[in-house]
Parts: structure tokens; sequence; C-alpha cells
């Protein structure tokens, strides 16, 4: 692994820890403060932070001026 995909797979960690932080806590909170913990939400989010954290990391491997990531646009 060059450091140009460390460089990449760094940046797409830190994707994963801003929707972890912008879309998982909100609903831990949210279920705590209700007494009730649904843990299909949580899957749900946490699913989508890892489609996040995939995108972000094959982006960022993309050559320049070419569409990268899963959809490729």
């Amino acid at each position: 692994m060059n450091y140009t995909n460390i460089d990449a797979f760094k940046e797409a960690l830190k994707e994963l820890g801003r929707v972890v932080v912008l879309a998982i806590v909100p609903i831990l909170i949210d279920s705590l403060t209700a007494n009730k913990l649904d843990v299909r939400i949580i899957m749900v989010a946490a699913a989508l932070a890892g489609l996040r954290f995939i995108d972000k990391y094959l982006h960022s491997l993309a050559p320049e001026g070419k569409a990268g990531g899963l959809t490729r646009f």
C-alpha cells in the first residue's frame, strides 16, 4: 500500500466519523431518552455510514479528472 492509498483511507475514516456523529449519535440520544432502543434503526444508520466510507475511499483513489466512488458520477 503506497502513501496515496493511506491518505485516501485516512480521509475515508474521517468521513466515517462525521457520518457516525451526525447520524448515529442523535438516534442513540433520542432512543435513550424515550427508553426504547431500536437496534434496527441504528444498524441502518451504521450501514449508511459504511457505504459513505466506501464511497469516499473509492472516490479518493480515482485518477484526477475521473469520477470515482460507488456511483461513478
